[in-house]
């Protein structure tokens, strides 16, 4: 049990750190999903096209701004920070062997 003190110097003295982010976490495990079902040829293609868009220098890791257009992808506009996890999730499949790919598992 928490004593009255203890409370009372909460209360007084919040912790002044920010609570981490769960989007970058999100993002990956969002893109973890639909990666597992692409053929590895499509998986390098987006991971060309994504990192042509990261490499650009108005490039920005934003969360929530649907900024970047990925044709390959899906066409649709997403944030930077969802690239840069899409990025991530390609490079750890990268490693996987071919026929394991993701599929079917889960």
């Amino acid at each position: 049990m928490t004593s009255v003190r203890e409370r009372l110097r909460r209360w007084w003295r919040p912790n002044p750190g920010l609570p981490p982010n769960a989007a970058p976490f999100s993002y990956r495990v969002f893109w973890t999903r639909e990666v597992r079902s692409w053929a590895p040829e499509r998986r390098r293609g987006i991971q060309k096209s994504v990192q042509e868009a990261m490499a650009s220098p108005t490039f920005v890791a934003n969360e929530l701004g649907r900024r970047y257009r990925i044709e390959a992808l899906d066409g649709i506009a997403h944030s930077g920070a969802s690239l840069t996890a899409l990025s991530q999730v390609l490079a750890a499949f990268e490693n996987l062997p071919e026929e394991s790919g993701g599929v079917g598992h889960g």
